[in-house]
Protein backbone atom coordinates (compact mmCIF):
# COMPACT_ATOMS: atom_id res chain seq x y z
CA UNK A 1 0.00 0.00 0.00
CA UNK A 2 0.96 3.50 -0.34
CA UNK A 3 1.15 6.27 2.03
CA UNK A 4 1.41 9.88 1.33
CA UNK A 5 2.56 12.32 4.06
CA UNK A 6 2.70 15.94 3.27
CA UNK A 7 6.22 18.07 4.47
CA UNK A 8 5.59 21.47 6.00
CA UNK A 9 2.51 21.53 9.36
CA UNK A 10 2.38 17.33 8.89
CA UNK A 11 5.77 15.45 9.62
CA UNK A 12 7.27 18.96 10.24
CA UNK A 13 5.85 21.68 12.93
CA UNK A 14 6.86 24.54 10.61
CA UNK A 15 7.57 25.77 6.94
CA UNK A 16 11.10 24.74 6.11
CA UNK A 17 11.00 26.77 3.05
CA UNK A 18 10.16 30.27 4.34
CA UNK A 19 12.70 29.54 7.56
CA UNK A 20 15.45 28.42 5.27
CA UNK A 21 14.94 31.44 3.01
CA UNK A 22 14.62 33.51 6.36
CA UNK A 23 18.10 32.66 7.13
CA UNK A 24 19.44 33.15 4.06
CA UNK A 25 18.31 36.60 3.84
CA UNK A 26 18.91 37.48 7.23
CA UNK A 27 22.30 36.79 6.91
CA UNK A 28 22.71 39.48 4.09
CA UNK A 29 21.92 43.21 4.35
CA UNK A 30 21.50 43.32 0.53
CA UNK A 31 19.06 40.33 0.70
CA UNK A 32 17.18 41.92 3.67
CA UNK A 33 17.23 45.64 1.65
CA UNK A 34 15.82 43.72 -1.55
CA UNK A 35 13.24 41.39 0.37
CA UNK A 36 11.87 44.51 2.38
CA UNK A 37 11.47 46.37 -0.59
CA UNK A 38 9.64 43.63 -2.26
CA UNK A 39 7.16 41.86 0.90
CA UNK A 40 4.54 43.91 0.12
CA UNK A 41 4.27 42.86 -3.59
CA UNK A 42 5.37 39.34 -2.78
CA UNK A 43 4.11 38.34 0.09
CA UNK A 44 0.32 38.78 -1.23
CA UNK A 45 1.46 37.13 -3.87
CA UNK A 46 2.34 34.00 -2.03
CA UNK A 47 -1.20 33.97 -0.10
CA UNK A 48 -3.32 33.76 -3.38
CA UNK A 49 -3.09 30.46 -4.52
CA UNK A 50 -3.29 32.20 -8.22
CA UNK A 51 -0.07 33.91 -8.03
CA UNK A 52 1.59 31.69 -5.26
CA UNK A 53 4.36 30.17 -7.52
CA UNK A 54 5.64 34.18 -8.69
CA UNK A 55 5.43 35.56 -5.33
CA UNK A 56 7.94 32.80 -3.84
CA UNK A 57 10.21 32.69 -6.91
CA UNK A 58 10.35 36.33 -6.40
CA UNK A 59 11.73 35.87 -2.83
CA UNK A 60 13.23 32.71 -3.40
CA UNK A 61 15.84 34.76 -6.25
CA UNK A 62 16.42 36.63 -4.14
CA UNK A 63 17.45 34.49 -1.48
CA UNK A 64 19.53 32.28 -3.92
CA UNK A 65 21.25 35.15 -6.29
CA UNK A 66 24.95 34.35 -6.71
CA UNK A 67 24.08 30.47 -5.75
CA UNK A 68 25.17 27.66 -8.63
CA UNK A 69 23.62 24.62 -8.06
CA UNK A 70 26.39 22.92 -5.89
CA UNK A 71 26.31 26.11 -3.60
CA UNK A 72 22.40 26.08 -3.72
CA UNK A 73 22.75 22.49 -2.23
CA UNK A 74 25.08 22.50 0.31
CA UNK A 75 22.91 25.66 1.82
CA UNK A 76 19.81 23.01 1.82
CA UNK A 77 22.39 20.54 3.48
CA UNK A 78 23.84 22.72 6.14
CA UNK A 79 20.57 24.05 7.13
CA UNK A 80 19.41 20.45 7.32
CA UNK A 81 22.44 20.06 9.51
CA UNK A 82 21.47 22.88 11.39
CA UNK A 83 18.17 21.35 11.83
CA UNK A 84 19.49 17.66 12.80
CA UNK A 85 21.27 19.83 16.08
CA UNK A 86 17.95 21.13 17.16
CA UNK A 87 19.43 24.83 16.12
CA UNK A 88 16.42 25.98 14.54
CA UNK A 89 12.48 26.81 15.30
CA UNK A 90 11.36 23.73 13.01
CA UNK A 91 11.01 20.15 14.35
CA UNK A 92 9.28 17.02 13.77
CA UNK A 93 6.07 16.32 14.64
CA UNK A 94 5.99 13.01 17.05
CA UNK A 95 2.85 11.61 16.14
CA UNK A 96 3.16 12.20 12.39
CA UNK A 97 6.94 10.30 12.17
CA UNK A 98 5.28 7.72 14.87
CA UNK A 99 2.32 7.45 11.69
CA UNK A 100 4.95 7.39 9.13
CA UNK A 101 7.23 4.66 11.07
CA UNK A 102 4.02 2.08 11.73
CA UNK A 103 3.36 2.56 7.37
CA UNK A 104 7.36 1.88 7.08
CA UNK A 105 6.94 -0.93 10.21
CA UNK A 106 3.75 -2.51 7.71
CA UNK A 107 5.75 -2.42 4.62
CA UNK A 108 3.89 0.36 3.10
CA UNK A 109 5.45 2.68 0.58
CA UNK A 110 5.88 5.82 2.08
CA UNK A 111 6.16 9.21 -0.49
CA UNK A 112 6.44 12.16 0.79
CA UNK A 113 5.26 15.38 -1.90
CA UNK A 114 5.45 18.83 -0.71
CA UNK A 115 5.54 22.18 -1.79
CA UNK A 116 8.83 23.04 -0.74
CA UNK A 117 11.97 22.32 -3.38
CA UNK A 118 12.83 19.41 -4.02
CA UNK A 119 16.20 19.70 -3.18
CA UNK A 120 15.27 21.39 0.31
CA UNK A 121 12.75 18.22 1.51
CA UNK A 122 15.16 15.38 0.24
CA UNK A 123 17.98 17.44 2.08
CA UNK A 124 15.63 17.14 5.50
CA UNK A 125 14.38 13.59 4.48
CA UNK A 126 17.62 11.51 3.82
CA UNK A 127 19.22 11.79 7.41
CA UNK A 128 16.07 9.94 8.39
CA UNK A 129 17.69 6.85 7.12
CA UNK A 130 14.17 5.31 5.44
CA UNK A 131 13.19 4.35 2.62
CA UNK A 132 11.24 7.48 1.63
CA UNK A 133 11.02 8.82 -1.67
CA UNK A 134 10.71 12.59 -1.37
CA UNK A 135 8.50 14.46 -4.69
CA UNK A 136 8.90 18.31 -4.54
CA UNK A 137 9.02 21.62 -6.22
CA UNK A 138 11.58 21.79 -8.91
CA UNK A 139 13.72 24.99 -9.41
CA UNK A 140 15.74 26.28 -12.56
CA UNK A 141 18.12 29.05 -12.69
CA UNK A 142 17.20 32.75 -13.81
CA UNK A 143 19.53 35.42 -14.36
CA UNK A 144 21.99 34.02 -11.29
CA UNK A 145 19.27 32.68 -8.91
CA UNK A 146 16.82 29.92 -8.73
CA UNK A 147 13.12 30.16 -9.26
CA UNK A 148 10.10 27.82 -9.25
CA UNK A 149 10.15 25.38 -12.34
CA UNK A 150 7.23 22.89 -11.44
CA UNK A 151 5.42 24.05 -8.38
CA UNK A 152 4.22 21.02 -6.72
CA UNK A 153 1.05 21.95 -4.82
CA UNK A 154 -2.54 20.62 -5.00
CA UNK A 155 -3.38 19.06 -8.43
CA UNK A 156 0.08 18.76 -9.13
CA UNK A 157 0.71 16.79 -6.37
CA UNK A 158 -1.33 14.09 -7.68
CA UNK A 159 0.46 14.30 -11.47
CA UNK A 160 3.76 14.40 -9.55
CA UNK A 161 2.87 11.09 -7.92
CA UNK A 162 1.33 9.51 -11.24
CA UNK A 163 4.45 10.75 -13.02
CA UNK A 164 6.58 8.87 -10.51
CA UNK A 165 4.52 5.44 -11.11
CA UNK A 166 2.50 5.66 -7.97
CA UNK A 167 -1.16 6.09 -10.02
CA UNK A 168 -3.80 7.62 -9.21
CA UNK A 169 -5.17 6.71 -6.10
CA UNK A 170 -3.26 5.93 -3.02
CA UNK A 171 -4.16 4.26 0.43
CA UNK A 172 -3.28 6.81 2.83
CA UNK A 173 -2.95 10.59 2.47
CA UNK A 174 -1.82 12.91 5.57
CA UNK A 175 -1.67 16.39 5.60
CA UNK A 176 -2.58 19.42 7.19
CA UNK A 177 -3.74 21.67 4.31
CA UNK A 178 -7.11 21.88 2.25
CA UNK A 179 -4.69 23.10 -0.76
CA UNK A 180 -4.01 19.53 -0.97
CA UNK A 181 -7.80 18.62 -1.42
CA UNK A 182 -6.47 16.50 -4.57
CA UNK A 183 -4.55 14.87 -2.82
CA UNK A 184 -6.96 13.76 -0.24
CA UNK A 185 -9.55 13.12 -2.52
CA UNK A 186 -6.85 10.25 -4.18
CA UNK A 187 -6.88 8.36 -1.24
CA UNK A 188 -8.62 5.60 0.01
CA UNK A 189 -8.20 6.69 3.60
CA UNK A 190 -8.05 10.37 3.71
CA UNK A 191 -6.66 12.41 6.84
CA UNK A 192 -6.47 16.11 8.01
CA UNK A 193 -4.21 16.53 10.70
CA UNK A 194 -3.43 19.40 13.16
CA UNK A 195 -4.41 20.25 16.33
CA UNK A 196 -7.94 19.07 17.41
CA UNK A 197 -10.36 21.64 16.50
CA UNK A 198 -8.71 23.22 13.42
CA UNK A 199 -8.18 19.51 11.68
CA UNK A 200 -12.16 18.46 12.62
CA UNK A 201 -13.14 22.53 10.77
CA UNK A 202 -10.67 21.55 8.30
CA UNK A 203 -12.45 18.02 8.40
CA UNK A 204 -16.01 19.61 7.49
CA UNK A 205 -14.92 22.01 5.06
CA UNK A 206 -13.35 19.37 2.50
CA UNK A 207 -16.69 17.08 2.70
CA UNK A 208 -14.96 13.66 2.43
CA UNK A 209 -17.13 10.86 3.51
CA UNK A 210 -14.37 8.92 4.17
CA UNK A 211 -12.18 11.21 5.87
CA UNK A 212 -10.78 11.39 9.27
CA UNK A 213 -9.25 14.37 11.55
CA UNK A 214 -6.22 13.81 13.29
CA UNK A 215 -4.63 15.18 16.26
CA UNK A 216 -0.98 16.02 15.63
Amino acid sequence: MLAVFDLDGTLLDGDSTALWLWRRVHRSPLRWLATMLVAPIAIPMVIAPRTRRAGASILLWIATAGLDERALRQSCVDFAARFQAEDLPLHWRGPGMQTLDQHLAHGDEVVVVTAAPTVLAQALITPLDRPIVVLGTSLKRRAGGWVADVHCRNQRKCQALAEAGHGKRWAYAYTDSLDDLPLLRGADAPMIVGCGKAAKRRLSRAQLPNGRAMAW
